[in-house]
């Protein structure tokens, strides 16, 4: 970074930090993992509260507190809220060609993904039905109403975003090989809505199954030897009014516990590396830090710092929501995808931006954290940086009702994402690294750690640190990298390699307020760090680095 880093978070680097590295354990993470991907690959609510009871006695055994928080399902969704109308519970699936040669196709039991979810189930007897197969979407659209009654479709599509048509049809549902990009074996994650079937393709209620892509070749290959192919259909669902869990783990804060630190990870996906790497660095970091307290290395933060896990917005939100407490958090990050072994990312770690609007000095602090970790020992990573991504739960960066929240991940490859993303190639002996883990969970025990214990020496450090930068930026007058005002794409700036400006477009009248403005929102944020002392010694500081900026 060109910025002069901070004595309080040079110390800390120098001094904490190797301590957090010398206790973090990633084949204990990589366990933790296997675990969390043993209940949450089934795709089902009822093992999705498996999951959290393994995060409850986890958490607690690395000596954190625990709290539940149970969500209903439904509600009104009119008003923006993020809303699970039903839980599901898939209990099994299995589709056998019966005519004119008999083979079993698929078992949920033995590959979880072959279940769309919110898949309708069928009755405990099963559905007999012709294979049908449509691979375009104008032929969907040209096949005439009802004239696939009772019948089931093949497709190479995506079906969400198109139920209705295949509602049309008369169709009882699909079966989908859609293409997983490098891993033609692999079997698609595919939902038909992400919490539930979207009001927009009402009254659709459809079997949902996939078959990976080479699986779905040699089938077509069949139909293509045998004429018609009759199937078995059996799909074993249960929906209902239930609940999902929003589990926090704590490291309770010593002096003002109820001032918080957030982590979001979120659960209830079945991939190794997304989510159970994201949950299970939680847990090491709980270890982390309790770890080094218990021993007295370090002392217990002032504030608490809380782990959450949850079905990502629809318990995070919710939880934000609807939870009472005397003040939002002051601060987090979101950790979603982590832990790739080089090869699968790149070698890409990369750090995106909270969201434009927030306080944006956190996100300098992590990548000192994130620089220092990997100066200690880098598992075969280079560090990059972004602008502001929305995971959906980065959202919760927005400051109206939010706090500053950065991501880690290592989702990104130069080009694209991981080849394994959302599907059944995501699993921990494949894709995950050990040292990535433990690299991840050290550098974000430090950030954690270092917010939840600052005081009034590092909030004007922090100060100086932001105001410095936007002097600097204001002063060139050019919208380089440093500004922060590039566009949001997936891709970042790899440090180290070609870390050139692209840009010296002339900063616009806009674009200078909105960085005066931005400069503002993290000294008021600021001020929320103040712990005793002289405040009016603290006040006059930050004073001052207001006026730096806006004169």
């Amino acid at each position: 970074m060109a910025d002069k880093t901070p004595p309080s978070i040079t110390t800390f680097c120098d001094s904490i930090l190797p301590l957090m590295q010398a206790s973090a354990d990633g084949q204990r993470i990589m366990e933790d993992v296997e675990v969390v991907v043993a209940t949450d690959r089934w795709n089902s609510f009822d093992r999705f509260h498996e999951t959290t009871q393994t995060l409850v006695d986890r958490y607690e055994a690395a000596g954190a507190k625990t709290e539940v928080y149970p969500v209903l399902s439904g509600g009104s969704i009119d008003t923006g809220r993020w809303i699970i109308q039903e839980v599901s519970d898939v209990h099994g699936a299995t589709v056998d060609i019966i005519s004119p040669v008999k083979k079993r196709l698929l078992d949920y039991k033995e590959n979880p993904w072959h279940v769309i979810q919110w898949s309708s189930g069928t009755s405990k007897e099963g559905i007999t039905c012709e294979l049908v197969i449509i691979d375009s979407l104008e032929e969907l659209e040209a096949t005439p109403r009802g004239s696939l009654t009772g019948k089931i479709i093949l497709m190479n599509m995506a079906p969400r975003g198109m139920l209705k048509k295949i509602d049309a049809t008369g169709a009882i549902g699909v079966i989908t090989d859609l293409l997983q990009p490098e891993l033609e074996d692999a079997t698609a994650w595919v939902k038909f809505g992400w919490g539930q079937i979207p009001r927009s393709e009402d009254p659709a209620r459809l079997v949902g199954l996939v078959l990976s892509h080479s699986e779905g070749q040699r089938l077509r290959g069949l139909i293509r030897g045998q004429g018609t192919l009759t199937v078995h259909v059996t799909v074993d669902v249960r929906k209902y009014v239930g609940h999902h869990d929003v589990v926090s783990g704590l490291v309770p804060g010593s002096d003002d516990p109820q001032d918080e630190v957030w982590v979001l990870a979120h659960s209830a996906e079945p991939g190794a590396m997304d989510n159970a790497s994201g949950v299970s660095i939680c847990l090491e970091m709980a270890r982390i830090l309790e770890g080094l307290i218990a021993d007295g290395k370090i002392k217990r933060p002032r504030r608490t710092i809380r782990f959450l896990n949850a079905y990502e917005c629809y318990g995070f939100f919710h939880y934000m929501e609807h939870v009472k407490r005397l003040q939002m958090p002051l601060a987090g990050v979101c950790l979603d995808t982590l832990g790739a072994k080089p090869s699968v990312c790149d070698g890409r770690l990369t750090w995106r931006s909270t969201i434009p609007m927030s306080a944006g000095f956190v996100d300098r602090i992590g990548e000192y954290m994130l620089q220092a970790t990997l100066a200690l020992e880098n598992p075969g990573y280079t560090l990059q940086t972004g602008p502001f991504v929305s995971t959906s739960d980065t959202l919760v960066g927005d400051p109206k009702y939010g706090f500053p929240c950065p991501w880690l991940s290592t989702h990104y490859r130069d080009e694209g994402v991981f080849d394994a993303y959302h599907s059944s190639g995501d699993t921990a002996d494949e894709i995950l690294s050990p040292e990535g883990l433990a690299a991840c969970a050290v550098s974000m025990a430090g950030y954690l750690y270092y917010l939840a214990d600052a005081g009034n020496e590092e909030l004007m450090e922090l100060a100086t640190m932001e105001t410095d930068r936007m002097v600097a930026i204001l002063s060139g007058g050019v919208k380089n990298k440093m500004a922060g005002l590039a566009p949001t794409i997936g891709q970042t700036v790899r440090h180290g390699t070609d870390d050139q400006d692209a840009s010296e477009t002339p900063l616009s009248s806009n674009e200078t307020g909105y960085l005066i403005d931005a400069h503002q929102t993290s000294i008021d944020q600021l001020k929320r760090w103040m712990w005793g002392g002289d405040r009016q010694e603290i006040m006059t500081h930050l004073d001052a680095c207001e006026t730096r900026v806006k004169t």
